[in-house]
């Protein structure tokens, strides 16, 4: 039976295995299992090749690390020492971003709120070139249409002018 020789980094690799400690105390157990393969399944050569794996002891490994997640539930820093009469921008700034999802989005104390307020204050319009542009637009439409209905207005003042012409002149023609 022939044994694989391994290179000197794959050596290394499985020291570094071999080696792992959790909180620096212990090493972690690690189970060695030996298969070997029937002269069948390999190729060519037909000698028999030693597979060696290595893995850690599942129930030591669960004793030994926590698996379990501790960083979810955490609660949020209590802010009543906080003095607002000390606070400046940055930390108004800070604190915003710390509690931006924890904002509702509308109602009182709210984003729509802070929206609201602040666009007052700077007189601030959203998208205020874009409502001008389509104000410009309304009242140019506006100009269209009134001088549209004016030239329809005067097709049909024509339209009866050349009636009675028409007309007049069918009459006199049977007059004659």
């Amino acid at each position: 039976m022939a044994e694989r020789n391994y290179t000197f980094r794959e050596e290394k690799k499985i020291k570094d295995v071999e080696e792992v400690f959790v909180d620096n105390t212990k090493p972690l157990p690690i189970q060695t299992s030996v298969v070997e393969t029937p002269a069948t399944e390999i190729p060519t050569d037909g000698t028999n090749v030693t597979l060696v794996r290595q893995a850690f002891d599942k129930a030591k490994f669960k004793e030994t690390v926590k698996t379990n997640f501790t960083e979810l539930g955490v609660t949020e820093p209590d802010l009543s020492f906080f003095d607002p009469n000390l606070a400046t921008v940055g930390d108004f700034f800070s604190i915003y971003n710390n509690l931006f999802y924890l904002i509702p989005k509308t109602g009182p104390n709210s984003h729509t709120t802070l929206i609201e307020d602040s666009s007052q204050y700077v007189d601030y319009k959203a998208n205020q070139v874009e409502i001008q542009a389509l104000l410009e637009e309304i009242a140019e439409l506006r100009e269209q249409n009134l001088q549209l209905t004016i030239d329809i207005g005067n097709v049909f003042a024509a339209q009866e002018t050349i009636e009675t012409a028409i007309a007049e002149a069918e009459e006199q023609a049977n007059t004659d």
